[in-house]
């Protein structure tokens, strides 16, 4: 627990270009960190927990200033440090984790130049190459990344996402921080990944005494890393104190309100639904293997993606596909989809060999399957309406531009958007309201199948929850069979009827989700239930949790 103050922030505010949403992105926030502590700041997308963060380093962007407070560090007033001595500090005492390592890595530099760089930056004098090379190899092996020679002359595209964020925790390490900022570090990783990284920075901070503010919005992982937390919505702290207190005996209902969104808790007797047993979609002996070119003189690289995989799909049935990153349930989906095209196997769709089918057949099957996809953002046109976005798919088919627009501002409403969402494009919605969005678009051609691949793993849990309900209503509503990839077990407790936990290409394991939950078969599922973060302490009674907690 926390011995002294190292972090005081008193009455912050921080204002707002004019003509946006509201006046100030942080009010009157007060909180402090101390040395040997972890202090989690919890909330949604816009509750200005980053901002509060980035106004630590003075990093806020262009145009957003401090109004008013102060921001104490080891007793100095950093809010009015010159430029120059915040460069110092930076990682120097007070180093930061950013939530997406590819973007905060400079992609065209080796790993190892890049924390070098972190090194010498802030020595004084600068040491000896065989030094810095030295501290490098030490801090990429104390961060638990393998074969350290080879990872500091790899470009970080050539590294897994939690590779990455590894990279990202050794930079910050690099000059023995008193203070750690780390926001959102383990937003849509993996599971067990996530598992990882936050028990990496738990072990840090414990051997070095540091103290820690850990951004997130999963209550899932302050019941694992909390000392103290710290709500915030709308730019203001509505609760903080012990993470026991918060987590046990929630004063504000919005801390409430989080703490319920959790996924995986509901009782299992809730879920019994009826399942027309009769198979829809038939995947038989899928492979895939990528083949990656790598030069004149050296042999291509050949990477097994999917091998002899099958399952089948009923109608109004969900099936969840889980495993980590690199485990091939994407390609699974996306082949299913024809965006991919197999190695060799068979899809049957309704009595239809899918993979058989070539042009105008192929086209007109391919309206009763859609697919919504991780990012939604990137899934949209930003030159194009939202309305026009989800007519375009019926109008392709023949229907009429104005009978399409009306449908679309139905599916809008349906998916609980305003009618003039539609006149609207997609950077003015939030990443929950653009998956939205996604979700209308899919369903304007009223498939058969849909396929959610990663369709909220990077949402606030308060937002995931919402979709997945929104997801079940529309399945109920629509008789929709759905295959749902994600690499969450609990988010996958929250919607379906089975689940396949695929690893390294394979099916490892595969069953109705409440057996899967209670007896896993697998030593690797147990691995991904063990992984799920607050898991013990959010396992209610009844819930599918609970047999594993």
């Amino acid at each position: 627990m926390a011995e002294a103050t190292l972090l005081s922030v008193e009455n912050l505010s921080i204002a707002l270009p004019r003509g946006a949403d509201r006046a100030h992105a942080v009010e009157e926030v007060s909180l402090t960190v101390g040395a040997n502590e972890i202090v989690c700041l919890v909330g949604e997308s816009g509750s200005g927990k980053s901002m509060t963060a980035h106004a630590i380093l003075r990093l806020l962007p262009e145009r957003v200033s401090i109004a008013s407070g102060a921001v104490h560090f080891k007793g100095r007033d950093i809010a009015a440090f010159d430029e120059a001595a915040m460069r110092d500090l930076r990682g120097g005492e007070i180093s930061m984790i950013f939530q997406e390592p590819m973007s905060a890595l400079n992609p065209l530099a080796r790993i190892g130049d890049q924390i070098a760089e972190a090194i010498v930056t802030h020595a004084k004098p600068a040491p000896a190459r065989e030094t810095v090379d030295a501290r490098v190899i030490e801090l990429v092996t104390a961060v638990g990344l393998p074969e350290p020679a080879t990872i500091v002359r790899s470009f970080p595209f050539q590294l897994s996402g939690g590779q990455r964020q590894r990279v990202m925790i050794a930079m910050a390490m690099a000059n023995n921080p008193a203070l750690l900022l780390a926001d959102e570090p383990t937003t849509a990783l993996d599971v067990t990944t996530q598992k990882q990284i936050l028990g990496l920075i738990r072990d840090l901070q414990r051997e070095r005494g540091m103290g820690v503010l850990l951004i997130t919005h999963d209550f899932g992982v302050v019941a694992d890393m909390a000392d103290r937390v710290v709500v915030m919505r709308n730019g203001q702290v509505v609760e903080q104190g012990t993470a026991e207190a918060v987590l046990r005996s929630p004063q504000h209902d919005y801390t409430r309100a989080l703490i319920a969104a959790v996924p995986g808790a509901r009782p299992v007797g809730a879920r019994s639904r009826d399942i027309h047993d009769a198979p829809i979609l038939v995947a038989e002996n899928l492979e895939k293997t990528f083949v990656t070119r790598q030069g004149f003189f050296r042999p291509p690289r050949r990477v097994p993606a999917v091998r002899q995989v099958a399952l089948s799909l009923n109608a109004r049935e969900t099936v969840a596909v889980v495993g980590e990153s690199g485990s091939g349930k994407s390609t699974l989906g996306r082949m299913i989809m024809r965006l991919i095209e197999p190695d060799g196997g068979v899809v049957d769709f309704n009595g239809t060999d899918l993979l058989a089918l070539r042009g105008e057949p192929l086209r007109q099957t391919r309206r009763r399957l859609q697919i919504v996809f991780q990012d939604p953002y990137a899934a949209l046109d930003p030159r194009q309406k939202v309305g026009d976005a989800i007519a375009r798919g019926p109008m392709a088919y023949g229907t009429s531009r104005q009978e399409a627009m009306a449908e679309a501002k139905r599916l809008l409403a349906r998916v609980g958007l305003k009618d003039n969402a539609a006149d609207r494009y997609p950077h003015e919605f939030s990443g929950g309201q653009r998956q939205r969005i996604c979700i209308a678009r899919a369903l304007a051609l009223k498939p058969q199948v849909l396929v959610a691949d990663e369709a909220v793993s990077a949402l606030d849990v308060s937002v995931q929850a919402t979709i997945l309900e929104l997801l079940a209503e529309l399945r109920e509503e629509m008789n929709l069979a759905m295959l749902f990839i994600t690499h969450d077990l609990r988010v996958a407790a929250e919607i379906a009827d089975r689940i396949v936990v695929m690893r390294r290409g394979e099916i490892v394991e595969q069953g109705a989700t409440a057996e899967v939950f209670a007896n896993p078969a697998h030593a690797y599922t147990r691995e991904l239930l063990d992984a799920v973060p607050g898991r013990r302490l959010f396992a209610g009674p009844g819930s599918l949790l609970q047999a594993t907690a």
